[in-house]
């Protein structure tokens, strides 16, 4: 990251550009026929599926084993659920790729508690594509769902999700800061494998699984929480489901009017509303949120809710945003997704004085968001406000974080910092009766 601001006429300038993009975005995307790229595939309707978890797909990094790719490896992963059911489906995501993906043999179990890359015995069972192919081919640009597969899913639990991919990959489509060890085998085929002993090296990322859903008599349906690494978890306990979102599921799960409602984490470090990655050194950032909430939040199962907390890197990040130009961009994700029936709960940004890239520019920024945010007119662009600022500011010092909330980098949160943000995210919205079959209009 840059935190570089440049002279005050170059902003200005470099303002008036970015407007001129969130003028032309937001008319494009205003329009009911846009699709997101990557979202080919993505078009089955079976009724009734809920998503438990989900991450966010971002393109390959620079270098690294993103850009790398794989070949005749098996990747084990580990999908935290948020609600249960009796059958499942995974997705697979190749938005990013330039090359067809061949997923081989492909599991899923319980994992094992103490031993987390293991198998519960017992638990392991083999996932089919296609009506009943023991493995799959997903064309560059798109994703892939498996067939449904009776499986007891627990609430609350840690899902294994184990792919070989026996040819070259390519840069892969993956999520680059999972906060959750994923497990890599040497060469060869060990998806089968109750035990861990092939698993000889790990990553904290996620690649090429990006969903997981349910069906069920208790599922009520999705909420989706969109934005950046605020709620990809930054600061949290690795392998500790400690992010908001987490917190947020177990909140719902304890709440009757809520109960059976799950959750899907498409926050994404470094994301930004109005500018992709792509167009920094760092494309792992991912697509923009106005870019990436047609495929993120409408393509996924069981939509009943949503939520936005993002914009501050906007504010911190060259070229630099104004409130008004976030505002923007956060009202126009709103009206497409209430325009589709899904309520919409917005989050205010949270102080960061401490980090490097603060300055008082974007600190007078950051305030006149959440006061546009919290103003008597945001009501007719938003079904509620989460006052995350208030909820975690010192009150002391309200432009930095509470130092019990810190988690030690001055913006990111701790763990207790991601509960108490979860905490602040109104219900009203979200409750009511479950989301039928028929509502589910997405796949």
């Amino acid at each position: 990251m840059s935190g570089g601001n440049g002279g005050s006429t170059g902003k200005a300038v470099r303002r008036r550009v970015v407007l001129g993009g969130v003028a032309a975005m937001c008319a494009a995307l205003l329009s009911p026929t846009t699709a997101s790229a990557g979202s080919a595939g993505s078009g089955e309707n079976t009724p009734g599926w809920t998503g438990t978890w989900g991450t966010a797909p971002a393109p390959a990094a620079p270098d690294g084993i993103s850009r790398e790719g794989f070949e005749d490896r098996t990747l084990r992963m580990v999908a935290h659920t948020s609600v249960g059911g009796d059958s499942l489906r995974l997705r697979f995501s190749h938005a990013y790729g330039t090359t067809p993906l061949t997923l081989g043999r492909t599991t899923v179990a319980l994992s094992q508690p103490g031993s987390p890359a293991s198998a519960v015995p017992g638990s392991l069972r083999e996932v089919t594509f296609d009506g009943g192919a023991k493995g799959t081919t997903v064309a560059a640009g798109t994703e892939k769902h498996s067939d449904p597969l009776g499986f007891d899913v627990p609430a609350g639990s840690d899902l294994l999700v184990s792919v070989h991919l026996p040819r070259a990959t390519g840069p892969v489509t993956w999520h680059w800061l999972a906060h959750q060890h994923t497990y890599l085998s040497g060469p060869g085929d060990h998806a089968a494998e109750d035990g861990a002993e092939s698993f000889t090296s790990t990553e904290t990322s996620w690649f090429f699984l990006t969903g997981v859903d349910v069906r069920g008599s208790e599922a009520r349906g999705t909420i989706v929480a969109l934005g950046d690494s605020q709620t990809d978890g930054g600061g949290s306990t690795v392998d500790g489901n400690g992010r908001w979102t987490d917190a947020f599921a177990r909140r719902l799960a304890d709440t009757p009017a809520t109960r059976g409602t799950g959750v899907l984490n498409k926050g994404l470090g470094g994301n930004r509303v109005l500018r992709d990655g792509q167009e920094t050194d760092r494309p792992q950032r991912g697509t923009s949120a106005l870019g990436r909430f047609e495929r993120d939040v409408l393509g996924q199962s069981g939509v009943r809710g949503a939520v936005l907390y993002e914009g501050i890197n906007d504010l911190q990040l060259e070229p630099f945003a104004t409130a008004d130009e976030v505002v923007a961009g956060l009202r126009t994700i709103a009206a497409r997704l209430r325009a589709e029936g899904v309520p919409v709960v917005v989050g205010t940004l949270t102080p960061f004085k401490g980090s490097p890239l603060w300055t008082p520019e974007a600190e007078r920024a950051r305030v006149a968001v959440n006061e546009r945010l919290r103003s008597p007119d945001a009501s007719a662009d938003f079904d509620a406000v989460a006052d995350f600022d208030a909820a975690v500011r010192d009150p002391a010092d309200p432009e930095r974080v509470r130092a019990g909330f810190d988690s030690g980098d001055h913006i990111h949160l701790n763990d207790d910092g991601y509960r108490a943000v979860a905490g602040a995210v109104p219900l009203e919205p979200f409750s009511g009766a479950p989301v039928t079959a028929s509502e589910r209009r997405h796949p």
